[in-house]
């Protein structure tokens, strides 16, 4: 009996490790692609917004004012900033505990960006980040430099993180319950003598 369970084991070994590659790739592909499809509509405030103040446009017309402030911390929407080369906001329809929100001061620095998550639309360096604040607000920020400004334009991430939480523990359990299928397969091969 030990013998077969050894047998059983030896031939469920590469299927576990093929399983696991599989839900593994599975698992990047779409936390990947819920990641940065979140991103799409600040790309397309922070490009459109910096495209304006290229053309002369004024910073009123990229934050509209007037209009409810964002909470960061309990709003899911979408808000925009303007900061100047030293990272100060000048406009902002967002605020983190009664404050423009303050990404870190490096962010206003696009020779400090990495490589791989560095843009350039219309001739402008454009940046695509997630920012962790003090409050544990996480953003999904794009930021784009114009000239001697930044527009940023950033959502709450809550949803998306649910979502890929939930995608990850359905992923688990479907490789856990493949690989005990799998195993039970092999094993009542065994018994069968087929194998």
């Amino acid at each position: 009996m030990q013998r077969l369970f050894s047998r059983a084991f030896a031939l469920w070994l590469p299927f576990v490790v093929a399983l696991t590659g599989v839900f593994g790739c599975i698992y990047l592909a779409t936390q990947q692609n819920y990641r940065q499809s979140f991103n799409d509509p600040q790309i397309q405030m922070a490009e459109d917004g910096a495209l304006r103040l290229a053309e002369g446009g004024v910073l009123a017309e990229l934050v509209p004012r007037g209009e409810p402030t964002v909470d960061l911390q309990k709003s899911l929407a979408l808000w925009t900033g303007v900061y100047d080369s030293s990272g100060k906001p000048l406009e902002s329809s967002g605020v983190l505990a009664g404050a423009p929100p303050q990404p870190p001061l490096g962010l206003f620095d696009d020779t400090t960006w990495t490589f791989e998550k560095v843009y350039t639309v219309n001739g402008m360096k454009e940046t695509r980040v997630t920012w962790q604040s003090k409050y544990d607000t996480r953003q999904a920020l794009v930021i784009v430099h114009a000239g001697d400004k930044f527009v940023v334009a950033g959502r709450n991430m809550r949803v998306v993180e649910d979502r890929i939480l939930d995608m990850g523990y359905k992923l688990f359990f479907g490789w856990a319950f493949t690989n005990l299928a799998t195993l039970a397969a092999i094993g009542f091969l065994l018994l069968l003598g087929w194998l």
